[in-house]
Order: C-alpha cells, then sequence, then structure tokens
C-alpha cells in the first residue's frame, strides 16, 4: 500500500474520534483533500528533491487520543531545565499534559487555549499546502497563543515524541496571534529520545500585528532514527520585528517549509538557521521570504554541518513584489563538510520584480580548514579536538545570537556533544 492510501485508509479508521471542538468533520476531510489531490511530493519536484519520502513507508498517521503513564514518565525524563520566568507548556505525542505544565494560565493581556478550533485553511497558505493540510485532518488538539495589544509574555512550549512512527504520529500545531505592540518570547522544542523513530508532522502560524516584537526560537532535537516535518507561516504587519532562531540536531530526515512574508511597511524579519548532523541525517529547509510592502527588510543566515555520510540543504528563496520599493534583502549561507561522504546544497534565490531594492546574497560550502587545523594542532591540541573547535566556531556566531542566556547553554552544550561524542571532557572545554 502506498502511502498516500495508508494516509486515507489511516484517516478513515480515525476520523469519528478526532475532536470537531478543534476542526470539523468537513474540515478534517476537506483537508484531507488536498493532501490526496496534489499528492505526496516527489523527488521530481525541485523543492523537494533532498528529502525522501521512502522513510514514511512504514508509518502509521493516526494520532495518539490519549496519554498513558509510560509516555508520561519518558516525556519527564527527557524535559530539560525550565527556563526562568517562562511558562511551560508540554505536549506528549501531541496531546496537552498538564501535569508536566507550569504555569498553563492566562496572564494580563495574553489568552492560551490548548484545545483551540483550527482554521481549515490552517497551514496552507503558503510554499507548499499538503504538510499542513496533514496536520489540519489528523491534528487531535492544538495551542493558541493571542497576546493583546501591548501585552508582553514568555512562553515555552515542548513537544515531546514517545510512539514509535510505525504505532502513531504526532501533529503539533500551534497558531500564534500578536496584536499591536505586543511583545512575545516563545521558545518551541520537539524531543524524543535519542534512539526513537517517532513520526511528527508540525504546523506553526503567526500573525504579528503592526508594531509588534516576536522572538522565536525553535530546537529540534528527537531521536536519530524520527521522521520530522514542519510548516510554518508568518505575516509580519507594518514595523513589525519577528527573530527565528532555528537548530536542528535530531531526525534521521527533518524537513522544514518556512513561508514569510513581509505586509507591511517597515516589516523586518531576522532569520538564523544552524544545524548539525552525523552518520546518515537529512535535513532540508526550504524558506521563502516574500516582500510585499516597501521599507521591508530581511537578514538570513544559515551555518550547516554534515558529518559522516549526512546531508544538509537549504534553499533561501527572496521575493521582492513590485509594492516593496527601498526594501532590503541579505543572505547568508554556508556549509560545512565534515565527513567522507558527506553532501551541503546550498541554494539563495533571488527573485525581484521592482527597482530601487537592495539585495545580496551569498552561498558557500567547504571543508575544514587545513591550515587552521595545521595551526591547532602546532599547537598540541589533539586532532578531535582541533577539530571539535574549528566546527564550534563555525556555528558560535549563530548561537550567540540568542538571548536566552539559559537556553543557550543548553544549545551550546547539546552542539558541543554533537561534536565530540562520548568525550565529556571535551565537550565541557567547548562551552
Amino acid at each position: 500500500m502506498s502511502a498516500l492510501a495508508r494516509l486515507a485508509s489511516d484517516h478513515a479508521t480515525v476520523a469519528g474520534s478526532l475532536p470537531v471542538a478543534v476542526v470539523a468533520r468537513d474540515g478534517r476531510e476537506a483537508a484531507l483533500g488536498v493532501v490526496t489531490a496534489l499528492g505526496l511530493p516527489g523527488g521530481r519536484e525541485e523543492n523537494w528533491r533532498y528529502t525522501s519520502l521512502r522513510p514514511l513507508d512504514e508509518v502509521r498517521f493516526v494520532p495518539q487520543l490519549s496519554i498513558d503513564a509510560a509516555s508520561v514518565d519518558q516525556a519527564r525524563s527527557l524535559l530539560p531545565d525550565p527556563l526562568t520566568g517562562f511558562d511551560r507548556y508540554v505536549f506528549i505525542d501531541g496531546l496537552f499534559a498538564d501535569a508536566l505544565s507550569a504555569n498553563p494560565g492566562s496572564a494580563r493581556g495574553v489568552s492560551i487555549d490548548t484545545r483551540a478550533p483550527l482554521d481549515a485553511a490552517f497551514g496552507q497558505d503558503g510554499a507548499d499546502a499538503r504538510f499542513g493540510a496533514l496536520a489540519v485532518a489528523f491534528a487531535p488538539e492544538a495551542l493558541s497563543i493571542t497576546a493583546a495589544a501591548s501585552a508582553t509574555r514568555d512562553i515555552e512550549v515542548l513537544f515531546i515524541a514517545t510512539r514509535q512512527g510505525t504505532e502513531s504520529a504526532s501533529y503539533p500545531a500551534v497558531t500564534i496571534h500578536a496584536g499591536e505592540h505586543a511583545r512575545l518570547r516563545v521558545v518551541e522544542r520537539h524531543l524524543g529520545a535519542a534512539h526513537s523513530a517517532t513520526f511528527s508532522n508540525a504546523a506553526i502560524d503567526l500573525q504579528i500585528g503592526s508594531a509588534a516584537q516576536v522572538g522565536h526560537v525553535r530546537v529540534q532535537q528527537l531521536g536519530a532514527e524520527a521522521i520530522h516535518f514542519e510548516t510554518l507561516r508568518v505575516e509580519i504587519g507594518a514595523d513589525a520585528g519577528y527573530t527565528l532562531d532555528t537548530v536542528a540536531l535530531g531526525a534521521r530526515s527533518a524537513r522544514t517549509t518556512l513561508h514569510a512574508r513581509l505586509a507591511g511597511h517597515g516589516a523586518r524579519i531576522g532569520y538564523a538557521h544552524s544545524v548539525a548532523l552525523a552518520d546518515t541525517q537529512v535535513n532540508d529547509t526550504y524558506a521563502v521570504i516574500e516582500h510585499a510592502a516597501p521599507g521591508t527588510e530581511t537578514t538570513q543566515d544559515y551555518r550547516g554541518i554534515a558529518a559522516g555520510r549526512s546531508r544538509v540543504a537549504f534553499n533561501g528563496h527572496v521575493v521582492m513584489r513590485s509594492g516593496a520599493a527601498k526594501s532590503a534583502s541579505q543572505q547568508s549561507l554556508r556549509s560545512l563538510l565534515a565527513g567522507p561522504g558527506a553532501e551541503a546544497d546550498v541554494r539563495p534565490q533571488l527573485e525581484i520584480y521592482t527597482d530601487d531594492v537592495k539585495a545580496s546574497h551569498g552561498a558557500t560550502s567547504g571543508k575544514l580548514d587545513e591550515h587552521m587545523l595545521f595551526y591547532l594542532l602546532s599547537r598540541g591540541i589533539e586532532r578531535r579536538v582541533a577539530q571539535s573547535l574549528l566546527k564550534w566556531a563555525f556555528l558560535t556566531g549563530l548561537v550567540a545570537r540568542i538571548a536566552i542566556p539559559a537556553l543557550r547553554m543548553q544549545i551550546e552544550r547539546a552542539f558541543a556533544q554533537r561534536f565530540t561524542g562520548e568525550d565529556a571532557a571535551v565537550a565541557q572545554e567547548l562551552v
């Protein structure tokens, strides 16, 4: 049975049990129709050429509808230290876990609903509708964060995958609405056991009002055999700012589709993406940033390290619409090949339909600098330590941009462990 046929069969199995308060039955059927009509992506599609869907051959698309005690225990063991001043919302296999959450209530000016209704078009108005539609078809719960005008809040959301992909899937679904002049910091983490083979399909939708400021950090540390797809759609209003810092270390196969639209005059986005892979991991990102208003600004930085026989891929597509005069975009895409069979594919793209704009891009791929390596070796530093230092130097500039010290330290330690393997002493030296 093909993955598409199995998807339809799995949906028929659980359709009657999925909560209509989240998505009405006809809305789920319509979303499933989007997926079946378009079909799952294949290798002939240019924007999917680096992501194989073969790992989905054995996946069950049915979601979990309840949380058992074993999953709670496993999730508790995976929880990182809490971030001071942040409310914490924990989801296990896509379901809200009240017992593991902290301050799960509404703050002044900020309302949070863990079973919010999803619009039937959620996640589908972007660069690729298919996996956003898949979330609408199957998601048992959805998180909604709404900040009123001038409200301020720090929120941490953790999605922990515990079920094997051959048993069920998880569908993290989040909507974020920031009102005028609101200030939000959102930390979104996807976690799983070291060698678990989970399947998760996340969909995130952000609406950022005029002069609002949203800082968004996304960390993906799923198991080494996990499959993770995510669709992120962002609309940014006039004079609003959005910073997105993404860190990816986990999953056997990971794909991110981002569509950010700078819709209002003076809207800004700063996007930094850091990836470090090993063994045979694949991490593929397709990022479309659309300038639809004048005076908008984009900065985009990507750093990907591929070790072993892994592959990193990043397609950064910037579109300047006809009404985007006096806008500016800067892309810097760099990859590092740190293994004999490693592959890297970084592609900046500019599509400009107006005059009076500034746009620049650059892309490089290379191996560890032999001259720097020789220099470190000549100073008596062991080869494995020297290689780890050079890898860390490659990423440290992007990691340093994360403005939450405790989280930044956790990320630094995770990268250090990736670079040094099981050598805890060397990892400690790096951080």
